[in-house]
């Protein structure tokens, strides 16, 4: 089949990485999406965006999803493309956006190129490539709860179920912290103490999560290796952590990837746990909403 004669469509979910102890380790994919519509063929590229954020992503060539298509369709790349672009997830706010950008690009890519869609592995090796880390591409192929390492130059992953009705909820302020500038404001080595300290609290959430023992939720995700060192970027984030562990609707809280939003566990009472903390953000001067979300299973889906 000729790449001008057929559509190509693939769905990203948000994710939202670390969850506290689990730096560049754990990810979670999360209910929010990107959606990618590729018909190749013209002369020229278009794109059209809607959803959040729409404003802010490039209509050119510099737009992330277009750079990954052209980067791996490689000779099949048609001379036009139309993209219309549907985004569902706040950039730069620690849900992966970059990530999902990257993993749909990547996928219509290989899809341009093969003329069919792509196995997951690939597009998952490809993403981390980029991405340098695998925690938020393998929320955004595999979805659920994911443990991933670099292996030998192999990405390893895996992904796992959470506890029926644990609810995820999403505070996200008025303000945009780059990845790049987060990654900076961490050392080169940490002490041990700080690698124990975390290594003993991921053993509880995972725990926590897979057991569903909600109790050791609060105490997993704790972390001495990355939250702290960020807060200079946005006190508020820190702040709000603070305040939602304090309230026993919250299960548990923490900076949703390098920030500056904050997610935190709920079960029956995530409206007040999100109330909580958008007023918290509030007493920082920064306007914030809440979402209540659910985890994605379904990862990277082709249509």
């Amino acid at each position: 089949m000729s790449a001008d004669r057929f559509v190509m469509k693939v769905r990203v979910p948000a994710s939202t990485s670390n969850l506290g102890s689990g730096f560049d380790v754990v990810g979670l994919g999360l209910q929010m999406y990107l959606d990618v519509e590729a018909r190749p063929g013209g002369t020229s590229l278009v794109i059209e965006n809607d959803g959040v954020n729409a404003g802010e992503i490039p209509r050119d060539a510099s737009n992330l999803v277009y750079r990954m298509i052209c980067e791996h369709a490689g000779d099949a790349m048609p001379r036009g493309i139309h993209l219309r672009i549907h985004n569902g997830i706040p950039l730069t706010r620690g849900f992966g956006s970059s990530a999902a950008a990257i993993v749909a690009g990547i996928a219509i890519g290989c899809w341009i190129r093969n003329g069919t869609p792509p196995e997951r592995q690939p597009v998952l090796e490809a993403a981390t490539r980029v991405e340098g880390h695998p925690d938020n591409a393998s929320a955004a192929v595999l979805g659920g709860l994911t443990v991933s390492a670099v292996i030998e130059g192999e990405v390893q992953a895996t992904s796992l179920r959470v506890p029926y009705g644990l609810q995820i909820v999403a505070i996200i302020p008025d303000r945009e912290i780059s990845t790049r500038k987060a990654r900076e404001m961490l050392p080169l080595t940490i002490p041990r103490s700080e690698a124990v300290f975390n290594l003993q609290r991921l053993g509880l959430l995972l725990s926590g999560l897979i057991q569903n023992r909600k109790e050791f939720l609060f105490y997993g995700v704790q972390d001495r290796i990355h939250q702290s060192r960020r807060a200079p970027l946005l006190p508020a984030m820190s702040a709000v952590v603070s305040t939602l562990n304090e309230q026993r609707a919250c299960l548990g809280a923490f900076i949703s990837g390098a920030g500056p939003a904050v997610a935190a566990f709920a079960k029956s009472e995530a409206i007040k746990v999100g109330t909580t903390g958008v007023e918290e953000f509030q007493r920082w001067s920064i306007d914030a909403e809440y979402r209540i979300l659910a985890p994605d299973y379904l990862g990277l889906t082709f249509f």
